[in-house]
Order: C-alpha cells, then sequence, then structure tokens
C-alpha cells in the first residue's frame, strides 16, 4: 500500500510538467497582461453568428498538414486578412545551428552580445497565430492569409490551411527553416503552406478593404463585435496587430 502511493505521488511532477508544456510560454511581467487583451480580441471576432455557426470537434493536430476547410471562394463573403507587425523573429547562428532568438532560452548569448533581451519574444507571434487558425474565421473559410511582418522587415504569408505547432520550440525550429529556404511546404505535397514574399504587405491587401488596428493603448475604446457589425458583409477586412514586447506599430495603410 505504501509503495503505491510513493508510485502515485512521483506521478505527479511528470503530469504537471506536461501541462505546462502544452500551455506554452507565459508572457513576462506587465506584457502578459497586453498579450492575453490582444488574443481576447481576435478570440472576440471568431464567436459564432447567425451565419459563422460551425460544428465544436476537436481537430487533429498534426504540424505542416494542412485541413480540409473551405476557402473565402467557397465559404462565399467577405474575406478577413490579419497582419502580424514588428514580430520578433530574429535569426542567429547560436551554437552549431541557426535558431531564432528568444529571451528565456538565449539570455546568455544576448548578453554576451549586448542585446535587449526583452524584445525577443517569439512567443508572442505565436500565441497570436494559434489564437488565429482556432477561430471560427478560420474554421468557416473566411480567413484569406496571415501576414507577418517581422522587426527585420521581412514578409511572411501564412497560408489558412496550415497547422501551427503548438510548442513554441517546435514553432522557432519551423520559422528557422523558412527564413533559411523562403518557402515551407505541407507534408506529402507541392503546396505551400508558408513563404517568404515581397515587401509591401499592400501589394496583397484589397485597396476597398476596411482595415482596422488593434491597440492595447489606445485613447478610444470600442466593443469589437458591435464596431465589426457596422461593415457591410461583402467588404473585405484587415486587422492588423502588433505582436512586439514594446512600442508601437506605425503603418501608413490604416
Amino acid at each position: 500500500m505504501g509503495e503505491t502511493k510513493r508510485k502515485a505521488e512521483s506521478l505527479l511532477p511528470c503530469s504537471t510538467k506536461k501541462k505546462l508544456n502544452r500551455d506554452g510560454v507565459v508572457a513576462i511581467g506587465d506584457e502578459e497582461e497586453r498579450v492575453e487583451k490582444e488574443s481576447n480580441s481576435i478570440q472576440q471576432l471568431s464567436q459564432p453568428t447567425t451565419m459563422d455557426e460551425v460544428s465544436d470537434e476537436d481537430e487533429v493536430n498534426i504540424c505542416g498538414i494542412p485541413l480540409i476547410i473551405p476557402t473565402c471562394k467557397d465559404a462565399g463573403g467577405a474575406s478577413v486578412t490579419f497582419v502580424l507587425e514588428r514580430a520578433s523573429l530574429t535569426l542567429a547562428n547560436v551554437g552549431k545551428r541557426y535558431q531564432i532568438l528568444s529571451s528565456n532560452d538565449h539570455a546568455d548569448y544576448l548578453r554576451k552580445k549586448k542585446m535587449n533581451p526583452y524584445i525577443y519574444r517569439p512567443d508572442i507571434v505565436h500565441q497570436a497565430l494559434c489564437s488565429i487558425m482556432d477561430s471560427r474565421i478560420r474554421k468557416v473559410g473566411r480567413l484569406k492569409a496571415v501576414y507577418i511582418q517581422t522587426e527585420d522587415g521581412v514578409l511572411i504569408k501564412v497560408e489558412p490551411n496550415v497547422q501551427i505547432p503548438r510548442q513554441l520550440e517546435s514553432f522557432c525550429d519551423m520559422m528557422a527553416e523558412l527564413l533559411q529556404t523562403l518557402r515551407i511546404k505541407a507534408k506529402g505535397s507541392r503546396k505551400q503552406v508558408l513563404r517568404v514574399v515581397a515587401n509591401p504587405v499592400t501589394k496583397y491587401l484589397s485597396p476597398t478593404s476596411h482595415k482596422i488596428g488593434l491597440s492595447f493603448s489606445s485613447e478610444k475604446a470600442v466593443e469589437l463585435r458591435k464596431y465589426v457589425s457596422g461593415i457591410n458583409s461583402n467588404e473585405d477586412v484587415v486587422f492588423v496587430v502588433g505582436v512586439m514586447a514594446r512600442g508601437n506599430i506605425e503603418c501608413d495603410y490604416i
């Protein structure tokens, strides 16, 4: 009996560790609140409406393999595009391979290079991408694309049928490969689900689309669902979100 109890107790830390790995990396300090609020803003847009009801069946998360979801043409109506500005996806040669710099994993390297560790936060863009890909906007086929503008000026196009790795480490490995090869293909297919494209991002946005910037520090607060409901149902919508740890985004197209 005593031995069984000791075995049960020894399993507890392992179970807790698995839970932490699934949850990913939590934002640090005051940035946690900002990241959570911007993530909540994205999730508000994905709440079901009379037009966008879908089932809540669980999806199979197989990274790199596209899901069979309706396209914007199949779904009909307006499309939604997200632009994630100032993403921290800096590629550097650390040790014997190229890696995406992270304040958690490369603190010693950043200190040695006299680089500010607080701005190297790939977990923020990772969390934003996961929220978008989990949204009902994507599941009903309204998501046209996600564009990521990095701090280094690289523009990345993310197709709506890509599966984003849930673990931050796997996500960073995928982005490091992308920045070196310029494209990622779906397994067993020639279709590119991630690729580096030419700037500026406005080349890929409809000139008649309704562009909305989401800000944590805006002086004017609105209820997002009410604001969006006033937009013409046939008008494409572009949401611009800052995914940096500190500072503001400056975009001349919103």
